[in-house]
């Protein structure tokens, strides 16, 4: 990833920043669908330089104020054009024109989309799987590490008209990790494609 574009949300005393997160990554999913369909472009990766989440103490958990767009070439980031997909949030948020990653880097981070499937889901995937009643199924599932906490933008779906979390994991990674990422600038679960972290 050589350049990178920044945003800002501005502190307001009468907006809270989760819903203008809300705002920004509904317009930013809806730009990086956009770009992917039309210009084949699905190389743009996300971070939140300033996300902190506390296992121990779910109550310290954040995203910050601030959103990285990372991309292999400058003209990814053109093609999305952040300005015009952005510009009814202008009074809410500061856009940083784009520039190159340079020497800033002191390590990497993989952005995911945690998507927890319910324990009756769960359940039924796992006794078709394995071919086991649901009985079994629930003693394997119960084992299973609990849903995390994480801090999320709550996210509005047009096509099926309805409110969702979109649950944050970003982890530190040793190394830089290449690949396409989803129409959120984020990995799935399965993969870990790193963007810069400095």
């Amino acid at each position: 990833m050589q350049y990178y574009q920044e945003i800002t949300i501005i502190p307001d005393p009468d907006i809270a920043p989760y819903f203008i997160w809300s705002k920004l990554f509904i317009q930013l999913h809806i730009a990086f669908a956009d770009i992917k369909n039309n210009h084949s472009i699905d190389s743009i990766g996300v971070s939140f330089p300033d996300y902190h989440y506390d296992d121990k103490n779910e109550q310290s958990s954040k995203l910050g104020l601030k959103l990285r767009l990372f991309a292999p070439s400058q003209k990814d980031l053109e093609t999305l054009n952040l300005n015009d997909w952005l510009s009814r949030l202008m009074d809410y948020v500061h856009i940083k024109g784009i520039k190159e990653v340079g020497d800033k880097i002191t390590g990497y981070v993989s952005v995911h989309r945690y998507r927890f499937k319910p324990l009756e889901v769960q359940v039924q995937s796992l006794a078709k799987k394995m071919e086991i009643s649901n009985h079994k199924a629930i003693a394997i599932v119960a084992k299973r590490k609990a849903e995390l906490n994480l801090p999320f933008i709550r996210m509005y779906s047009e096509s099926n008209k309805s409110h969702y979390p979109l649950q944050i994991l970003q982890q530190p990674c040793e190394e830089e990790i290449t690949g396409r990422f989803n129409v959120y600038g984020m990995n799935g679960m399965s993969n870990h494609v790193t963007v810069p972290q400095w």
